[in-house]
């Protein structure tokens, strides 16, 4: 009788040791789909930014992109602009993860298709990329956004923003912020924005950074800010190439954080360098790839 009561005992601890297999299992099953999902998705959101832009008259350009996540909110886009014109955008979703990715992701859509029907002006083309966004109705979700042409018949940059950071321009070895602001996209159905052109110098270097780079944070909550990212700058030799720039960036930012910090946010940079013009003319520009 004794042997009957521990043997029935023993057995109900097996029947609960084997369901509690079987649900470990169909949670690591589900885990495995999941993150097999998530890097499905992440490849293609990389496959929508482009890695470059190059046969640009007079500029050399580079991009770098360093999600937070598996899916990053933050998003850049180089298009065709017509004749000897490039246009350039980087964006920032409010919050992060698959929502966000998807939101930058209809950003982009709705970007390159304005391009293809026309070349509206930088402060035209936020207005209208507003009101498409707040039609969208999903509520919580804005996008800060810096959109800028750049020409290369007189080598002039011009640039709107909605909410994202402030370009930096490298001039002589001075840097200086460009004050160029306005209301992030989708809040409001109407927005107005203003412009600020720019004439490039040889030697010039533009970078737009998202705030991921000036948040970046160490394990005293400490953020990177633009002290120590315009002290960096300045402190590169003065012939850099955009891609030492842009790697020197995400090193500091990198090292600043420290080993074991995870990333505060996604980090998002495009530098633009003003070059000795050596193209004939426009039949190939821009190559973007």
């Amino acid at each position: 009788m004794r042997r009957l009561v521990a043997l029935m005992a023993l057995g109900s601890f097996i029947a609960i040791a084997l369901e509690n297999s079987r649900l470990y299992e169909d949670a690591r099953e589900n885990q495995d789909r999941l993150q097999n999902d998530l890097d499905t998705a992440r490849e293609i959101q990389l496959q929508l930014l482009p890695r470059g832009a190059r046969e640009v008259p007079g500029l050399d350009i580079t991009a770098a992109y360093v999600p937070a996540r598996e899916l990053g909110g933050d998003f850049y886009d180089f298009l065709q602009y017509g004749e000897g014109r490039l246009a350039l955008a980087l964006g920032d979703v409010s919050g992060k993860g698959t929502a966000a990715a998807l939101y930058g992701s209809l950003a982009i859509g709705m970007l390159r298709e304005l391009t293809v029907e026309h070349t509206l002006a930088p402060a035209d083309m936020l207005a209208v990329l507003n009101r498409r966004l707040h039609a969208a109705r999903l509520e919580a979700r804005f996008i800060a956004l810096t959109f800028a042409v750049y020409e290369a018949s007189d080598r002039s940059l011009t640039i709107a923003n909605a909410g994202g950071t402030h370009p930096l321009l490298l001039r002589n070895g001075q840097l200086t912020e460009l004050a160029v602001d306005g209301i992030p996209l989708g809040l409001f159905p109407e927005a107005d924005y203003t412009i600020f052109t720019l004439s490039l110098q040889v030697g010039d270097v533009v970078i737009f950074a998202s705030d991921g780079i000036l948040e970046s944070e160490n394990s005293k909550h400490e953020e990177f800010g633009m002290e120590r990212l315009s002290a960096l700058i300045t402190s590169l030799p003065a012939n850099s190439c955009v891609e030492n720039i842009s790697g020197a960036i995400l090193r500091a930012t990198d090292e600043f954080s420290g080993v074991g910090i995870p990333p505060h946010d996604d980090r998002t940079l495009l530098v633009l360098r003003a070059v000795e013009d050596t193209a004939a003319g426009y039949s190939k520009f821009p190559v973007i790839y």
